[in-house]
């Protein structure tokens, strides 16, 4: 009987549940049990007449299954595949999760693995399992809370450079104050690292983090949408000891650190025109819990403007925005970037469009010397070493032409550069600059009568980087046919490739692609897809390999 429980357990714990809503005012209209679901198999078939370090057959067979009663839904999903045992790893989190929301008039409730989102700075869409809780009233307050495991303990391997993971819980509340022009929010949260979950830390130590923040909206003043948020994080170290009397228990030493943070945007819209201010400064060692990832050490200014032209016909936005770093002045080197960005679309008429981009972006890097630089460098010129520039631009221009009998015809081109130079001491030296620019021009035509269709595109690469230079071109052909009323729908093509360089060698690809669908009885998908690639490489071997990439799947 254990043994029969055990495997239930273990069966269940490898289905993967979504989240889904129960709506129990609802729960009365529709008492009929509904079953429904569906499986996908998968498999890719990979052949070379080289080494290959990838497996030849790779296959992946998921699945799921929904009960549904009323209002209430349980669905469960799998997947199997022989890639499974590759991971030689733990992560804290769990792949299997199960979630249920169930919701009754204003009051909305989080069982089990969710996330929730309190605001930037505090709760930040962090995966956690446990419970959580929304109260959206029809009156002016609203109220938010969680509770649960954030993280699950993962012991450190040091031989596959692993760092350990403390077990860790985290409990978030938000009370809001709403009205027409206005909104408040107050926002409280904290996280703590269970001390004993880690056998052998070696590199990490246990800390709780308190974050507190409260967040203003307003439109108090007309076509004006003011928004702010101050947010202040308490950051919690303890680190072990063991004391030295006869015993030897272990014994933590505290260190906070307080880090605040705190961004505002203000909106300000005039006719069809919108003009825009951001400004965000966050301290240098600003960290939260409940988001996974956070960035800090910044302050950001940014304008922004957008508006349409001549009857919506022209539209222009434009970015130009501020960011330094070092803000506390103890790293040895200060970044400053900038960054400058305007799109375009033009309407030409009905069947021309054209629409186009550029953006410039310059960062600065100003090292800040003492004194043993110099004694220990006496060579050095402090012009090349305290100023130092990395310049990007990027433009790209696109135009769409569409005609022929019934708009059957599509006539598309696009060219896109890209430059990047590195100047240091106010020089662009011999080598440090790179730029590529890309064409293409492609046309489509279908034939209705026939269910058919034609492809053809040609491409046009030049790469400079530092003192090489190559170029790269060539172009590729498909043709598609339908057939059973579009119920199997069949593509085959071709495409070639040829990149020459600065030291003469070429390189050609030539391909071969076939891909097939068929519908069966509306609730079965058949698909194969197949690529045979031919690559050919001055003075080295040959190199042939086919993909083939099979799929079925059946819904109901």
């Amino acid at each position: 009987m254990k043994k029969s429980v055990l495997l239930l357990i273990l069966i269940l714990s490898g289905l993967k549940v979504q989240a889904q809503h129960m709506d129990i005012e609802a729960m009365m209209r529709d008492r009929k049990l509904k079953v429904n679901g569906g499986i996908n198999a998968n498999a890719m078939f990979y052949n070379s007449n080289m080494d290959q370090d990838r497996e030849p057959l790779i296959y992946t067979l998921t699945g799921n299954l929904n009960f549904s009663y009323m209002t209430f839904s349980m669905p469960f999903s799998y997947t199997l595949t022989n890639q499974g045992d590759a991971f030689n790893y733990n992560v804290p989190f769990d792949f299997n999760r199960f979630s249920l929301t169930p919701k009754y008039k204003w009051i909305k409730a989080y069982i089990g693995d969710n996330a929730m989102s309190f605001s930037e700075y505090t709760l930040n869409g962090h995966p956690f399992r446990g419970l959580g809780v929304e109260l959206t009233p029809r009156g002016a307050f609203k109220f938010s809370a969680m509770g649960g495991r954030l993280l699950k303990a993962v012991e450190g391997n040091d031989s596959i450079g692993l760092p350990a993971v403390y077990e860790r819980y985290g409990y978030g509340t938000k009370i809001g104050y709403e009205k027409e022009k206005y909104k408040i929010e107050a926002i409280g949260f904290y996280a703590e690292d269970k001390k004993n979950s880690v056998k052998k830390p070696t590199d990490v130590v246990p800390m709780s983090n308190y974050v507190g923040s409260l967040k203003l909206s307003t439109t108090l003043i007309k076509n004006v949408n003011f928004e702010a948020e101050y947010a202040v994080s308490v950051l919690e170290d303890y680190t072990p000891f063991f004391k030295e009397d006869s015993s030897g228990i272990k014994d933590y030493v505290k260190s906070k650190t307080y880090n605040k943070a705190f961004n505002t945007r203000i909106n300000y819209t005039l006719g069809k025109a919108n003009f825009g201010l951001v400004y965000e400064n966050v301290d240098p060692t600003y960290r939260t819990f409940g988001a996974m990832y956070f960035n800090n050490d910044l302050e950001n200014i940014g304008l922004t403007f957008s508006s349409p032209f001549f009857k919506d016909r022209l539209a222009i936005a434009t970015q130009l925005g501020y960011q330094r770093d070092n803000l506390n002045g103890k790293k040895s080197q200060t970044s400053v970037r900038l960054v400058g960005s305007i799109n375009a679309s033009v309407k030409v008429s009905e069947k021309l469009n054209v629409t186009g981009s550029y953006s410039n972006f310059s960062a600065t890097v100003n090292r800040r010397l003492n004194q043993f630089d110099y004694i220990n460098m006496p060579d050095m010129v402090p012009a090349d070493t305290l100023d130092y520039q990395q310049l990007s631009q990027t433009g790209n221009v696109n135009v769409n032409y569409v005609f022929g009998k019934n708009k059957n015809q599509n006539l598309n081109f696009n060219y896109s550069i890209a430059g990047q130079a590195n100047k240091q001491g106010g020089i662009i030296r011999r080598g440090q600059a790179s730029r590529v620019q890309n064409y293409n021009l492609a046309h489509s035509i279908n034939f209705p009568s026939i269910q058919a269709g034609l492809n053809t595109s040609l491409n046009y690469t030049s790469n400079t980087t530092g003192l090489l230079d190559n170029e790269a071109y060539g172009g590729s052909v498909s043709v598609s046919k339908k057939f059973f009323e579009n119920k199997f729908n069949t593509s085959f093509g071709t495409l070639y490739n040829q990149t020459t360089g600065s030291n003469s060698a070429k390189n050609g690809v030539f391909g071969l692609k076939l891909n097939m669908n068929y519908i069966l009885l509306e609730k079965h998908n058949l698909s194969l897809y197949g690529i045979q690639m031919f690559r050919k490489t001055t003075g080295k071997e040959n190199i042939n390999d086919l993909t083939i990439n099979f799929n079925y799947s059946y819904g109901f």
